[in-house]
């Protein structure tokens, strides 16, 4: 790389704020789509011209001060408390951090393609390392600020969220690269564009034929966690349920309630079984509702779903979970004849299973088409959560019917497209989203394949770091033994 004049602290801070405000804004628990394109431009561009410690700090520093829109939220959450907070926001530091180092070094030795692709997939690689072995599973990353842009968002039915995250990150490295190399980059800039685009707008121009069906999710907007179902308190949250199911069109075939929406025991539980199927049957429609279940001192929380034409009950067990026995089993709801036109295959799963390729992905491998789900959040990150849930939607094609208690009620088709969608607001009353919703393909690439982007991500990770280590080391070895020293001709007897 040519000399070229140091920038000026100006312009170092400059870069420095333009990162943090557009990852700012373009990340978080209500993130701006398009500024998520371009937030890591401006530290991408700086990294060439000044030290290697200027640009890791702008790069960590930026990071770390664009994670403060979501600070107030680790402060309180029951989800993500504070101390894996902290640790979110340096984990991802640090990885926007070592993408600009790789992407500085192999700048610097001419291989600028090279360097565009080392931003993300060290971004993906750790973000995948980081999935695998946390047990809250991964959400609110990059790719769900795309769930506004279905174009995008189709490329994680090949290649899953990751693929999602990784072109996220290779556009801005790949503009930063451009100068460097303006006919090799732009021709793989190019190349990308019309592959994601192209594929995009097929995708969504390609939907089955299948008749929609009239849906529902309802959340009440104040009752907590697990209302036992004995109790007056329990009775009059169910009344208010059941008022508004009635309340809902004729044609709606399936609605969904939130997770633990009431509190059971043994004893008890035949009691919520048998309030649900008679207001199931009563209306022809399919209910599922979440519930908190205690048995000999262990807890449970559960969905069940009662089909509307007297069918036998199912009920699935979470599989994901840290304070609960968990399950292992897909449930699928038994659907009613000619509710659907015979079409379509309902699946159960609860809040953060979405944090988890599977059970969605073992569900469309065998068949499944929509996920119902009872989830709860912590009110501000319900947007984020929802999304989560449309990107295994996406990655699957399954359409997702989601009501999250202090969070969102949402419905989204197998492509990511948002139905219907509405913040669970604080007025005492029932808030409810309804829509029809064709069910998803369940047939695609990612399904069969799996997290193929993650582990070619790794690769590309390991090739970049692993030459540049050894090119480091081949430059300090000395050229023969450290004794050696040439004897001139006229000193030789």
């Amino acid at each position: 790389m040519e000399s070229e004049a140091r920038p000026s602290r100006w312009i170092v801070a400059g870069a420095f704020v333009a990162t943090a405000v557009m990852l700012y804004f373009g990340t978080g628990l209500t993130p701006i789509g398009w500024l998520t394109w371009f937030a890591p431009l401006p530290a991408l561009v700086l990294a060439p011209r000044v030290s290697l410690r200027t640009a890791l700090l702008v790069a960590f520093g930026a990071y770390l001060v664009s994670t403060s829109n979501s600070w107030a939220y680790y402060a309180h959450s029951y989800d993500v408390p504070l101390p894996a907070g902290i640790g979110i926001s340096i984990g991802y530091s640090v990885a926007f951090a070592l993408g600009v180092w790789l992407f500085r070094a192999w700048v610097q030795r001419g291989w600028p393609l090279l360097a565009a692709f080392s931003v993300p997939a060290v971004w993906v690689a750790l973000l995948y390392l980081t999935a695998s072995v946390n047990p809250t599973g991964i959400s609110g990353t990059l790719a769900g600020s795309q769930v506004g842009v279905p174009v995008v968002l189709q490329t994680a039915a090949v290649a899953g969220a990751w693929g999602v995250e990784f072109l996220l990150m290779l556009g801005p490295a790949l503009l930063a690269a451009l100068r460097f190399a303006p006919v090799r980059v732009a021709a793989v800039l190019l190349t990308f564009a019309l592959a994601v685009g192209g594929y995009g707008v097929l995708r969504l121009s390609d939907d089955k034929a299948a008749p929609a069906q009239l849906v529902a999710a309802m959340v009440h907007d104040t009752a907590p966690w697990g209302v036992d179902i004995t109790s007056p308190d329990g009775q009059t949250l169910f009344d208010q349920y059941a008022a508004a199911i009635a309340a809902l069109p004729a044609e709606v075939t399936t609605v969904v309630l939130p997770e633990a929406a009431f509190g059971v025991d043994d004893a008890s539980l035949p009691i919520l079984r048998d309030k649900v199927s008679a207001l199931a049957t009563g209306r022809r429609t399919t209910v599922v509702v979440g519930y908190a279940r205690s048995s000999d001192g262990r807890k449970y929380n559960e969905s069940l779903a009662v089909p509307g034409d007297g069918g036998t009950p199912v009920s699935y067990l979470k599989h994901h979970d840290l304070t609960s026995v968990l399950g292992d089993d897909l449930v699928f709801v038994p659907s009613v004849p000619g509710a659907n036109g015979g079409v379509g295959r309902s699946a159960l799963v609860i809040c953060g299973d979405v944090n988890f390729p599977d059970p969605a992905r073992d569900y469309a491998d065998a068949g499944a088409t929509t996920l119902l789900i009872p989830a709860a959040d912590n009110d501000e990150d319900g947007w984020q959560h929802a999304h989560t849930a449309v990107l295994r939607g996406v990655e699957n094609g399954l359409a997702v019917v989601w009501a999250g208690r202090y969070g969102t009620a949402m419905i989204a088709d197998g492509r990511g497209r948002v139905l219907a969608e509405e913040h669970v607001g604080e007025a005492d009353a029932v808030t409810v989203v309804v829509a029809p919703v064709r069910p998803g393909s369940s047939d695609t690439p990612y399904t069969r394949i799996g997290d193929w982007a993650a582990w070619l991500a790794a690769a590309i990770t390991v090739l970049a770091a692993g030459l540049l280590v050894l090119a480091s080391v081949r430059r300090r070895a000395p050229v023969g033994p450290a004794s050696a020293e040439p004897v001139r001709e006229d000193a030789r007897v």
